[in-house]
Formats: structure tokens, C-alpha cells, sequence
């Protein structure tokens, strides 16, 4: 693409597929091929010099043109047993055109790419290698901090791969880099680069998601010339060669000449990766001339950053841990305040500890309920309240930071003195209620390598986009910015959220709601147990027993009728006794304390099936649980009693001959499934009202009507809701969450 004047702008860099390169660098050559044929259906176009056979050649016909039997052997057996699936692996040694290569291949897109690689020896054997390799990381394991072990790492790798500099270099936030580490051959003159920042543009987003695929990258010589793949497109997939894996690809036009613009003739770039995401680069520059690494010595110094990445996040831990453990106390105190306090404010604001003793900050706001209170230095109310809604527009997560609140908001630089930098934890996304931390303005002073104003220069022409020239450093003073918040930081506001949530927020809505509700339904409930129990029971139990005694003594003097109408009083005082007892448990779920402990499912349903096991028999039912259940938090003896329920009445309302009851869980829910006889969707309410039945009151094995309504009411008591699926003659499902958080 011709870059003009009027069509200039960074993102062009940004926008460029360097992974479809369709060359190569010029110290190897590169073949596609198909399995199992081994077809050759792209080359290089090299080579005749490089292989000692011309490209026309090799196009369409099989590798055996280039390796002999044994060589295709040995590749044959290779290519059964590995995936090769991202980076290239080594795959044999072979001897063509006069000269030593090294044969790398890798599978992209359904096509083995070969890549041959000339050799250079090695100045050290790999007994040696190994042994380096093995003292560098026992001395890097020793380092006290993060600074410290970047210092050596670098030095350890210039020392193992023998270029003139080698930097430590982390890519910031907003996509810019810093070299944080940098060891350099002395008596070369060489301009140090430590400390100094680079910008975005320096290695864009494409070159970046390039080194997050692969561990190392190297260019023996900056001023190669690219040799082209013939042809581009694969005659078998029509695209371009997918290069993002392979070891030759030629490089940008553009990062070539900055490298040159640098003084670099040879470069080697290899990844340092953090919890899975790219932290930074480790960056080999030769100035004295090309330098070709040993593949052996690469292959150390790639297990080198291996172990980097690993052992780099374990000091960057072991230097926050004190940190982390001081907000984890504070945190630990503001809870505490929270449960000491009735009102809310106050014990994160008035008591010690405050938010402004658990991270560093100038100033708080706490929002709750729309009342705002302010601690510390702070905007003014007149400024944070419209902050405040932004935030409910722009948060995404329940956590956000900045360190220049002004570049979200620009409005927000009328007070960047004493808020530039914004902690922000909002405390559920339904309501627009939120902590707030700022610190206050920090001036600082930034030197680029280079005007990061200016990372580009235009070229004689005026019509093509070059590197800039210029590294020398550039100051700048940078205005409304704080100092960044920690990730440690952001991960303590989530943790204090939560703590926040589980404690204090369930019970101000209960508290404040529901309180005078709550507090006249228990009154309520109380009154009736106690009516129940007491008033209604006893003289119900006399007159069973009344009924029972008339039968023993006066039956045989009784007439046909006399028996049928004593028998019905029998029966009627039991179906009252049975609704009184299903009152009396319904009001005591809503009383008594539910336990909240960590329960797995899986044994609540095998001890509900084990109680139920009789009745599953004599019905001839089958009841399967489909995978694992998940554990919870809640009243395990209350959960076994809904899963009791539900079962059961899968097995009672029932009419087909193959009975069969499914229990199980996915993403939206716990569920009893069965085939029975079905619910009526103007029914799907109704059924869980109390006493109310849809059938007759003898049919399907009778009952009081009570089952689902207690269920209901356990359910909600855990912060749950059921509600059921259901096709009338076919099937039945009921379905049940619990709001709290589970523990697997």
C-alpha cells in the first residue's frame, strides 16, 4: 500500500499483515508440502543456491527431489508422532548444496511448512550450554526483587547468545515500553537505552500479537535481502502462506529500517509472558555486524525466557506480598467497622481503619442510597456527582482505575490537582452505589528515546511513511496523571467488594426494605404456630382418639352407617392433623435460622434417593443424575428436603407405564425432569400456593398440597427462585437457583 501525506497515520502500521509476508529471510529456504504425499506446492525461491535445486524443480513434485530415503524416513516418523502444531520443531539435519541445514517444520492451516535453516557451529557444546544454563537460573532464582533479576537476566543472556546489548523491555498500559533492564559490551561506544520509553507505534499491534504466538525471533542480518515465496497463493487453498509461526519470515520493511536507524545490524527478540498475557520483550541488538545465533544456543536461550516468565512473576509477587498483606489487614478491619456500625458510612469513613488507610489515595467518596459523603482532599460534591453518573454509563466491570481520569473525562481536568488518578468500585450493577478513591496530581518527568510526538519520518519523496532517525532523548513533563494504581490495588477494591456484599449489603436490604414486613409476618407466624400447636392440635387429637375408642366399643352395635360415619370422622381428623402439620412447617422455614455451609449436591441427591428408594421400587421408576451436581452454600438439611420434595413428586404424578425422573444442572440451573403426566401453564403459578391442588384430593397417592409451597419458600430463603417447564401428557421440569455463591 503507498502511504501519501494525506493518508498518514499511525494505525497504517497497526493495519499491516506481517504474517502474510510471502518472503523470507535470505539464510534458509522454505517449502509447503502436502501429507502424507510430501507434494511440494510452494518454494522459495532460493533454492537452487540454497538446496542445489532450482525451484522449478521442486513445485509439484515430491520432496524425494531434494531429501534422500533415509532423510524422508526419519521426517516420515517425525511427522507421525508430533502435532507441530505452533512453533516449528526441529525435525533433522541434512546435508544439501554444498552446505549444513537444519530442517524446521510446522503445521498452519492444513499445510507443512519445512523451513531450511544454513547451520553455524556452536562455540560451545551442549554440555556446556547446559551447564550455563543451569548456573544462570540457580543465580536468578537468588535475586531479591524484580529490578534486580532483570539486571541479571539480561546480563546472562548477552553473555550466553554474545550480542553487543540485550534489554529487558515492558510494554505499558497504554501500549508504550519502557527498557527496565539493560547490559551492554563495554568499550563499544554504545549509547545506553535504559529508562527510556518508547511509543506504541515502535512495535505495533500486529508485531506484538506476532511475539505473544512465538518465544523468539531473529534476524541474523539487518540489511538482508527478502526472498519471495513462489507462488503466493497455495495452488491447493488459494490464500497466502500463513507465516505468524515461521522461524525465516521476512520481517517489516519498517522495523527493518528502525533497527538500521538504530545502529542494529543483527537482532534477536525473544517474549516474556505474565500469567499467560505478553509482559515484554527481551531484545538482542548486534552493532559490530550480522550475527547468525546456533540454533543450540537459541534453544537455550528460549528455555532461558521460559523460565523467566515463570520465576518473573514470582518476584514481582515476592516484592508486593507486604502490600498485599497490609490491604488484606485493612480490609479485614473495614469489615470489621462494618459489623460494629449500624450506619454504613461510618464504618468505612469515621472508624479506623478508613478507605483512605487501605490503599493509597488523597481523598474518598462514598455513594449510597444517593447520598454522598466526601473524606480527604476531594473534587467538590457539585463535581463528583456528575462523575458518579458517568460511571454508571462507562463501567464495565465492578472495578475500575485510571491514572488520568482526564482522558475519559475531559471535564475532569477543572480538579486533576486533586483527582487525577480514579479507583472506582461500584457495588452491584443494580443500584448506582459506590466507593471512590483519588489521588491527587503527580508531575512527571518522561524521557523518550526520541520525540514520541514524532515517532515517524516522511520520506525525500514525501511519499512514504519511514522510522524516524532520531533516539535522542526527548523530555517530557506529563500533567494530569497520578501515580498508576497497582494491580494488587484493583484486586483488593474486588476482594473488599465482595467482603463488602457477603456481610453488610444482604442485610441493609433486608434491614431496610423489608424490616417492618418481616417483622409483622414472624409476629404473625409466631401467633399461629402457637394457636396451631397448642389450640387447634389438642382438641383435634381428642377427637381422633374419641373416634377411635367409639369404633373399639360401640362398632359391632352400630349399623352399616354408623361405622361409614365414623370412619369418615377418623379420616377427616387425620387429613386435618396432616394440613396442620404442614402449616406448623411451612411458618417454621420462614423462622428458623438456615446454616450456610458448603454442601455438595451430589450426596444430598443420593441421600434423597436412598429415602425415596422404596417408593421408586413399588412405582417401578428410574432415576438417573446426569454428570456432576455442583457444591453450594446454604442449609444442607433444607436442600435435601427440596430435593426430596421434587423427587417425589416426580414419582407420584406420574402415569405412564416407563417411569423415569432426570436430576441435573447447566449454566442456568439446578432441574428435576420427568415424564409424567404434566402441568397446564395457567397452572404454572398456582402450584405453588398452599393447599392448593390441581386434582383430586385422593388421586395420585393424595397429600396435603403443601410440598411445593415449603420448597418455594426454602428456595427463596436461599436467595433462590423456582419455576417450572412443562408440556401437559408429555414431561415436567422444575427448576431452582440459589443466589449464593458457590464454592466449586
Amino acid at each position: 500500500m503507498l502511504v501519501t501525506p494525506p493518508t498518514i497515520d499511525l494505525s497504517n502500521c497497526d493495519r499491516e499483515q506481517i504474517q502474510f509476508a510471502s518472503a523470507i529471510l535470505d539464510h534458509g529456504a522454505l517449502l509447503t508440502v502436502t501429507e502424507p504425499d510430501l507434494t511440494v506446492q510452494q518454494a522459495s525461491v532460493n533454492t537452487r543456491e540454497m538446496l542445489g535445486v532450482p525451484v522449478e524443480e521442486l513445485l509439484g513434485g515430491p520432496l524425494s527431489r531434494l531429501l534422500e530415503e533415509p532423510q524422508l524416513q526419519v521426517l516420515r516418523e517425525h511427522l507421525r508422532k508430533n502435532e507441530l502444531a505452533a512453533s516449528p520443531g526441529f525435525l533433522l539435519r541434512a546435508a544439501l548444496g554444498g552446505a549444513d541445514f537444519d530442517l524446521f517444520g510446522h503445521r498452519r492451516d492444513g499445510v507443512l511448512v519445512l523451513e531450511f535453516e544454513r547451520r553455524s557451529e556452536p562455540t560451545a557444546t551442549g554440555n556446556q550450554l547446559s551447564h550455563e544454563l543451569h548456573d544462570a537460573l540457580t543465580r536468578l532464582e537468588a535475586t531479591p526483587n524484580l529490578p534486580a533479576f532483570l539486571d541479571l537476566a539480561v546480563t546472562q543472556i548477552r553473555e550466553l547468545t554474545g550480542f553487543d546489548r540485550v534489554m529487558a523491555y515492558k510494554f505499558l498500559e497504554d501500549g508504550s515500553g519502557e527498557v527496565m533492564a539493560e547490559s551492554l559490551l563495554e568499550g563499544e561506544g554504545l549509547t545506553p537505552y535504559l529508562g527510556l520509553h518508547y511509543p506504541p507505534s515502535d512495535i505495533p499491534a500486529p508485531a506484538r500479537r506476532l511475539f505473544s504466538l512465538t518465544w523468539l525471533r531473529h534476524q541474523p542480518d539487518i540489511s538482508y535481502t527478502p526472498v519471495p515465496i513462489t507462488p503466493v497463493a497455495n495452488p491447493l487453498t488459494s490464500a497466502p502462506l500463513d507465516m505468524s509461526y515461521a522461524l525465516l519470515r521476512s520481517v517489516s520493511v519498517m522495523y527493518s529500517q528502525y533497527l538500521k536507524n538504530m545502529g542494529t545490524q543483527a537482532s534477536m527478540v525473544m517474549t516474556l509472558m505474565k500469567d499467560g498475557r505478553l509482559w515484554g520483550l527481551v531484545a538482542c541488538h548486534h552493532h559490530r555486524g550480522p550475527k547468525h545465533v546456533p540454533s543450540e544456543v537459541r534453544v537455550a536461550a528460549e528455555l532461558m525466557v521460559h523460565m523467566l516468565s515463570v520465576l518473573m512473576s514470582a518476584k514481582e509477587h515476592l516484592g508486593s506480598y507486604q502490600y498485599r498483606m497490609k490491604l488484606k489487614a485493612m480490609e479485614s478491619g473495614l469489615v470489621a467497622n462494618l459489623l460494629r456500625e449500624n450506619d454504613f458510612s461510618a464504618g468505612l469513613l469515621h472508624r479506623t481503619p478508613t478507605v483512605l488507610d487501605f490503599v493509597e489515595s488523597t481523598g474518598a467518596a462514598l455513594v449510597v442510597n444517593g447520598r454522598l459523603e466526601l473524606v480527604g482532599r476531594t473534587p467538590t460534591e457539585e463535581q463528583v456527582r456528575p462523575l458518579v453518573h458517568w460511571l454508571s454509563g462507562h463501567m464495565a466491570e465492578e472495578v475500575f482505575a485510571t491514572d488520568s481520569l482526564a482522558g475519559y473525562r475531559p471535564e475532569a481536568a477543572a480538579y486533576s490537582e486533586l483527582a487525577s488518578g480514579l479507583l472506582a468500585m461500584r457495588f452491584t450493577k443494580s443500584k448506582d452505589d459506590y466507593l471512590l478513591w483519588f489521588r491527587a496530581e503527580q508531575l512527571q518527568s518522561v524521557n523518550w528515546a526520541g520525540d514520541p510526538g514524532k515517532p515517524v519520518d516522511i520520506s525525500d519523496d514525501q511519499q512514504r511513511l519511514m522510522p524516524r532517525t532520531s533516539f535522542a532523548i526527548w523530555k517530557e513533563m506529563v500533567r494530569m496523571k497520578s501515580k498508576p494504581w497497582l494491580d494488587e490495588e484493583k484486586a483488593a477494591a474486588e476482594d473488599l467488594r465482595l467482603a463488602i456484599l457477603e456481610l453488610v449489603l444482604r442485610k441493609a436490604d433486608e434491614l431496610g426494605a423489608l424490616y417492618q414486613n418481616l417483622e409483622r409476618s414472624h409476629a404473625q407466624l409466631d401467633a399461629f404456630a402457637y394457636v396451631a400447636s397448642h389450640d387447634l392440635k389438642e382438641p383435634l387429637r381428642g377427637i381422633a382418639n374419641y373416634a377411635v375408642m367409639l369404633t373399639e366399643d360401640y362398632g359391632p352395635r352400630l349399623d352399616e352407617e354408623g361405622r361409614r360415619r365414623l370412619a369418615t370422622l377418623s379420616r377427616l381428623s387425620q387429613r386435618m392433623d396432616d394440613l396442620l402439620n404442614s402449616l406448623l412447617e411451612y411458618s417454621r422455614v420462614g423462622r428458623v435460622n438456615f446454616a450456610d455451609a458448603d454442601v455438595d449436591l451430589n450426596q444430598v441427591v443420593a441421600e434423597a434417593l436412598d429415602t425415596l428408594r422404596v417408593r421408586m421400587e413399588a412405582q417401578g421408576t428410574e432415576v438417573r443424575v446426569l454428570g456432576t451436581l455442583p457444591r453450594v452454600r446454604g442449609d444442607r438439611s433444607h436442600l435435601g428436603e427440596v430435593m426430596v420434595n421434587l423427587i417425589s413428586n416426580a414419582i407420584k404424578y406420574n402415569d405412564k407405564e416407563k417411569k423415569w425422573v432426570e436430576i441435573g444442572a447447566d449454566s442456568l440451573s439446578v432441574y428435576v425432569r420427568d415424564n409424567g403426566i404434566g402441568i397446564s401453564p395457567e397452572h404454572s403459578e398456582q402450584i405453588f400456593q398452599i393447599f392448593r391442588r390441581l386434582h383430586g384430593r385422593d388421586e395420585f397417592g393424595g397429600g396435603a398440597g403443601a410440598g411445593l409451597t415449603i420448597t418455594k419458600k426454602i428456595i427463596e430463603r436461599h436467595g433462590g427462585r423456582i419455576w417450572l417447564e412443562s408440556t401437559p401428557g408429555v414431561a415436567t421440569t422444575f427448576r431452582f437457583t440459589l443466589a449464593t455463591r458457590g464454592a466449586g
